[in-house]
């Protein structure tokens, strides 16, 4: 099975990720960069070289005769669009189940035509409650941003939900900071362009970082509700 998702509504995306995994004896990331690049023969190099083998690796049992749930998911995140039509066919030389997962919507043009792809989309539905704490961070209100934070936990949101929705939020303020007017509501992107001011291009970069490194926290159980105050913190620097 080979699933694609994608959409702006990434709490919707990763609750469905969360319940595709407990199909799912085993469910990996995979953590390794794929390249861009091809060789001239059109063999894949570095990451893509790897995934060939781990997708082909012998296994107990063939996976293709398992039922849904003794199988092996991988889980790859944000695969190059450019390389999607090579790692199908990696997929599909292949004998483990695999997720392809973007954090926003695929133009329909370079979404790929096969048979055995399964792709859901996700649209952008962000929870209204959310955007006090949103706001809050972006206009580095500190106090008011845990605030805010603290309140969303207490009605029983998770500390993953709420990476997402900061994800979220970075990405539109560095779309607006790159002169990205497209999409946008007219009420949404004057706030958007008001508020990219309090980040420079540095500070957004290393914003991505350390929204990288709480990402990969809470996948390896690590991340809770200390470790996302500490990330407020350092935003709201």
């Amino acid at each position: 099975m080979i699933l694609l998702l994608h959409g702006e509504n990434q709490p919707a995306l990763r609750d469905a990720l969360l319940e595709l995994k407990s199909r799912y004896e085993e469910a990996v990331f995979w953590e390794k960069d794929l390249p861009v690049a091809r060789l001239p023969d059109g063999q894949g190099k570095g990451g893509f070289a790897e995934l060939s083998m781990y997708l082909a690796s012998p296994t107990l049992f063939s996976q293709k005769s398992l039922p849904a749930g003794r199988r092996e998911l991988v889980i790859i995140e944000e695969p190059p669009l450019a390389e999607l039509s090579k790692l199908m066919e990696l997929i599909k030389a292949g004998d483990k189940d695999v997720a392809l997962i973007f954090a926003e919507k695929i133009p329909p043009e370079k979404l790929p035509h096969d048979r055995q792809l399964k792709i859901l989309y996700f649209r952008e539905e962000v929870p209204k409650n959310a955007f006090p704490f949103l706001d809050a961070l972006v206009a580095k209100d500190r106090k008011e941003a845990f605030a805010q934070a603290h309140r969303l936990i207490k009605s029983g949101e998770d500390v993953h939900f709420l990476l997402v929705m900061v994800v979220w939020q970075m990405r539109n303020l560095a779309k607006v900071k790159g002169k990205v007017k497209k999409g946008f509501h007219p009420y949404v992107l004057e706030k958007l362009q008001r508020l990219e001011r309090n980040f420079t291009e540095e500070e957004l970069a290393h914003a991505f970082s350390l929204l990288l490194k709480e990402d990969l926290n809470i996948k390896k159980g690590k991340g809770d509700a200390v470790t996302f105050d500490l990330l407020i913190g350092k935003l709201t620097s």
